[in-house]
């Protein structure tokens, strides 16, 4: 029976607190050099076996970790998400939907070329084999209740992939820098996505507050503190459909906050035209131009919780989490 496990992706803001993890870099670059980096600046997938240093930074060392099976949902799914419906003090459920789905139309709509292996040119029927879409809001007992969210029993995974706020308390590390949590449930031994949740830091406890803006682009004369919303949820719905930090510091998946980051680049179409090739069914075989490997075929029935340590850059919670 193949074991499932949680694995989480934070997104970090740029600044100081950057520095107090530079220490870890060397050790992190030697351990990838040994255990499976691929050199090269492409796209990179969140596989099934933990990173091996908190501060692992794939545009440091241009290379992506490549240990364990690529994560990915079932090809040709419809992936349904949902807002709670209480959405945030600083942001209105309107809002947060219209941002949610923009941000995941971003993706829905990459323009893929007619075939990943002789360079067709993209048309309308080139999206991605895999779609997300807006399954409505749910009220609180749903998220209080929600297997991504809180622990379950070891053979239990839900169907709700949730993007809730987290207004008061930001229980994972480094309150003032980690932006937003993606954490996805997947098949041990074959890499299939079942459930993932998205937790925006909307605190407004922390000091200074977490604020948050839903204007594109963001006005000149925000606060410091306050990041742009879609930014972060257009990374992170990249972090939904199994793309990890990117060593590009341009790309979408770049590990660090950028504000009005809004549109894909090749490194980003690149990422998820291989993993969801139009019409496809399995992505393409490790290239040497990127860093992706082929799929493992989706598992059947419930599996065991394996409880997987993802190390990431900025948080801890029951395993790890990172801004994937």
């Amino acid at each position: 029976m193949s074991s499932f496990a949680n694995r989480f992706s934070s997104l970090a803001s740029r600044g100081s607190s950057r520095c107090p993890f530079v220490s870890w870099a060397p050790l992190a670059v030697a351990i990838f050099a040994l255990l499976g980096a691929r050199s090269a600046h492409a796209y990179c997938r969140t596989t099934t076996t933990p990173l091996p240093g908190p501060t692992f930074d794939p545009s440091l060392s241009g290379a992506c970790w490549m240990q364990g099976v690529p994560l990915g949902w079932p090809a040709g799914s419809s992936i349904p998400f949902s807002l709670a419906s209480a959405a945030s003090v600083q942001v209105t459920l309107a809002d947060a939907t219209r941002v949610a789905d923009t941000a995941f139309t971003t993706w829905n709509t990459a323009a893929c070329p007619n075939s990943t292996s002789d360079g067709g040119s993209a048309d309308a029927s080139s999206a991605p084999n895999v779609q997300a879409y807006d399954n409505g809001p749910v009220d609180a007992t749903v998220v209080a209740m929600d297997c991504g969210l809180v622990e379950c029993g070891p053979t239990v995974h839900d169907t709700n992939h949730l993007i809730v706020f987290r207004d008061n308390d930001w229980t994972h590390n480094d309150v003032n820098n980690t932006l937003a949590l993606t954490t996805v449930t997947y098949g041990v031994d074959t890499g299939t996505i079942f459930d993932a949740d998205i937790e925006i830091n909307s605190s407004t406890t922390s000091t200074p507050p977490h604020l948050l803006t839903t204007t594109e682009p963001p006005p000149p004369d925000l606060p410091q503190n306050t990041y742009d919303l879609q930014a972060i949820l257009t990374h992170e719905a990249g972090h939904f459909l199994g793309l990890a930090h990117a060593t590009e510091t341009t790309s979408i998946m770049y590990a660090y906050y950028s504000p009005g980051s809004l549109t894909l680049t090749g490194d980003d179409l690149a990422g998820i035209c291989a993993i969801y090739p139009p019409g496809g069914s399995t992505a393409p075989p490790a290239r040497s131009s990127g860093c992706a490997i082929e799929p493992a075929p989706v598992p059947g029935g419930i599996p065991a919780l394996a409880t997987l340590t993802a190390v990431v850059f900025f948080a801890s919670r029951r395993r790890a989490k990172r801004f994937e």
